[in-house]
C-alpha cells in the first residue's frame, strides 16, 4: 500500500480510530493486524507468511540467548538467527544473481555448462525488516537488550507499518521499548506529526516525481541523449532520489509522531557534507549506523592501523552497495561510495596529521569547496545507481569525460528543464536553511493549531495544484 494513495487515505483513519479507543495490550494486537493488512495489501499472501516466520524465529531465538548458561550456546543461538535471515534474505535477493553470474563466469572459462537461473520475486521491504530483526537478536546476544515479554510486542516492533517497508531501521532499543508502553500522544504529537506527513506528501508527489518524470525520460533514451540532458538528468536523480526517499521517512516519522511513536531521523542535510564521510553519516543514517555498529566495528573499525580501516570500509560500503541490489551496478555505487570514504580517510591521516572530524560544527565559507566537491562525487555514484547495467552507467559517465559539450542545448523541453532546476534549487535552500538553524520557534512555544493549519492548507493546495501526473511508488521499495 503506498502512502500516496486513495486506499492508505481510507486506511490510516481506520488505525487512528482503533487507536484512540483501544489500549494496551487490544490495541497492540490492533496495530499488528492492521500493519499485516497494510503489508499484504496488492501483494502475494506469502509475503506476510514470511514476515511472520522470521518474527518468529528471532523470538524464540531471543528467549534461547537469554536462558544460555554458557557463551558457545549464546553464539550457537546468535547464529541461528543471522544465517536464517541471511538465508532468507540471500535466497529471495542474491540467487539469482548469483546464478547468473556463475553462468557468466562459466561462458568466460568455457566450462561448458549452466545452472538454471531461477526468478524469484522480491518481497517487499525484505532487507529492511531483516536487518531491523537481527540488530533485535544480536543486541539480545551482547547484553544491551532484555529479550521482548511477549511475541505480539515483537511482532510489532517487526511489522510497525509506517516503517516496515522501507524504514527508518528501528532499533528495539528505541521502537520496541515504545511500542511496548502505552503510546500516549499529546496534541503537540498530533500536530508535529501531521505537519511531518504533509511535507513528505509534497516532497514525493510533487517535487520527486516531477523530477522522475525528466530522469526516466533521458535515462531511457540514454543513447541518443545529449551531454546536456544526461547532466540534468543525473543531478536530477540525485535530488529525486534524496527527496523520494527522505519524504518516505518523514510520513513515515509523521504518521508514528501522530500515534506518540518517535522515529529516529533517517536524514541530515545530506548534501551539505563536507566530506564523504560525513556524508554517508547523514544519509539514510539508520542504515549507515547499522553497517557501522554491526559489521564496521566487529571488522576492527579504525583500531587497526590506516591500511586495514580502508579494507575495511571497502568491506563494509560494498555489502552497503549490495543491500540496496543484487547488480554489478549496485556494486559499483557501493564500490565508488567507499572509494571516496577512504580516499578522505588516507588524506586526513597522512596529509592532516589525524586531526579528527567535527560534523557538528557549524558551516562556514571556507567549506564551500570540501562541499562542493563531496556533493559531486556523490552525483557521479548516482549514475550507477540509476544505471540500469554497468555498460550503460560506464556509456554515460564516458560521455560526461569525452563527448564535446558544446552549447547548451536540451532535447528535454525547456520547461521540464526550469521546473527540475527549480525544485533543485529548493532542495538545496531548505537543506542549508536546516543546515544553518533557520527554524521555526514553535516547539519552545507550543505549537498554534491555527498555524499549523495553515502550513497544511499551503501545503495541500501545493500538492493540488502541482502534483505529477505519475503516481510511481517510492524508489526504495525494491530494496
Amino acid at each position: 500500500m503506498l502512502f500516496n494513495s486513495l486506499s492508505f487515505l481510507l486506511f490510516f483513519p481506520i488505525v487512528l480510530l482503533g487507536h484512540a479507543l483501544l489500549k494496551d495490550r487490544p490495541l497492540r494486537l490492533w496495530l499488528v493486524i492492521m500493519s499485516y493488512v497494510f503489508y499484504s495489501w496488492g501483494q502475494p499472501w506469502w509475503y506476510a507468511g514470511l514476515l511472520f516466520f522470521t518474527t518468529a524465529v528471532d523470538y524464540q531465538v531471543a528467549q534461547r540467548i537469554a536462558l544460555a548458561r554458557s557463551p558457545r550456546a549464546r553464539k550457537g543461538w546468535l547464529m541461528i538467527s543471522v544465517i536464517g535471515n541471511l538465508s532468507v534474505l540471500g535466497l529471495f535477493k542474491y540467487l539469482e544473481y548469483l546464478m547468473a553470474l556463475t553462468n557468466r563466469f562459466s561462458g568466460w572459462l568455457h566450462l561448458g555448462f549452466s545452472v538454471p537461473v531461477p526468478d524469484l520475486p522480491l518481497p517487499v521491504g525484505i532487507s529492511f525488516y531483516t536487518f531491523q530483526t537481527m540488530s533485535y537478536t544480536i543486541d539480545v546476544y551482547r547484553g544491551k537488550l532484555a529479550p521482548a515479554r511477549s511475541f505480539l510486542n515483537l511482532a510489532l516492533y517487526v511489522a510497525f507499518f509506517p516503517q516496515l517497508v522501507a524504514g527508518p531501521i528501528e532499533r528495539a532499543g528505541n521502537l520496541l521499548h515504545q511500542l511496548s508502553q502505552k503510546m500516549a500522544r499529546t496534541s503537540e504529537d498530533v500536530l508535529l506529526g501531521l505537519t511531518r506527513i504533509f511535507w513528505g506528501l509534497a516532497k514525493k508527489v510533487v517535487a520527486a516525481e516531477w523530477l522522475g518524470i525528466v530522469v526516466n525520460r533521458v535515462y531511457g533514451h540514454h543513447e541518443t541523449a545529449t551531454t546536456w540532458d544526461l547532466l540534468l538528468a543525473t543531478y536530477g536523480f540525485a535530488f529525486q532520489v534524496y527527496l523520494d526517499f527522505s519524504a518516505y521517512s518523514d510520513i513515515a516519522i509523521g504518521l508514528s509522531r501522530t500515534m506518540g511513536i518517535r522515529l529516529v531521523e533517517n536524514f541530515r542535510t545530506p548534501y551539505l557534507a563536507r566530506t564523504m564521510s560525513e556524508y554517508w553519516n547523514r544519509w539514510h543514517i539508520s542504515l549507515s549506523t547499522w553497517l557501522r555498529d554491526y559489521l564496521y566495528f566487529p571488522l576492527g573499525g579504525s583500531r587497526k592501523g590506516a591500511w586495514r580501516t580502508v579494507l575495511n570500509i571497502f568491506l563494509v560500503m560494498m555489502l552497503g552497495g549490495l543491500w540496496h541490489g543484487a547488480s554489478n551496478t549496485f556494486l559499483l555505487w557501493g564500490l565508488w561510495i567507499g572509494l571516496g570514504i577512504a580516499l578522505y580517510h588516507l588524506y586526513r591521516i597522512y596529509i592532516l596529521g589525524g586531526v579528527k572530524d567535527d560534523p557538528e560544527r557549524p558551516l562556514a565559507w571556507r567549506d564551500l569547496v570540501p562541499i562542493i566537491l563531496t556533493f559531486h562525487w556523490m552525483v557521479l555514484s548516482r549514475v550507477f545507481f540509476r544505471a540500469h547495467s554497468g555498460e550503460q552507467a560506464f556509456h554515460i559517465l564516458g560521455k560526461f569525460f569525452t563527448q564535446p559539450w558544446g552549447p547548451v542545448h536540451f532535447d528535454v523541453p525547456l520547461c521540464d528543464v526550469w521546473r527540475a532546476v527549480g525544485f533543485m534549487a529548493l532542495a538545496m535552500v531548505a537543506q542549508l536553511a536546516r543546515r544553518l538553524g533557520w527554524r521555526t520557534t514553535w516547539p519552545a512555544q507550543g505549537y498554534s493549531p491555527v498555524l499549523a493549519g495553515a502550513l497544511w492548507g499551503l501545503l495541500a493546495t501545493a500538492i493540488l495544484l502541482l502534483f505529477a501526473p505519475t503516481q510511481s511508488q517510492f524508489i526504495y521499495f525494491q530494496f
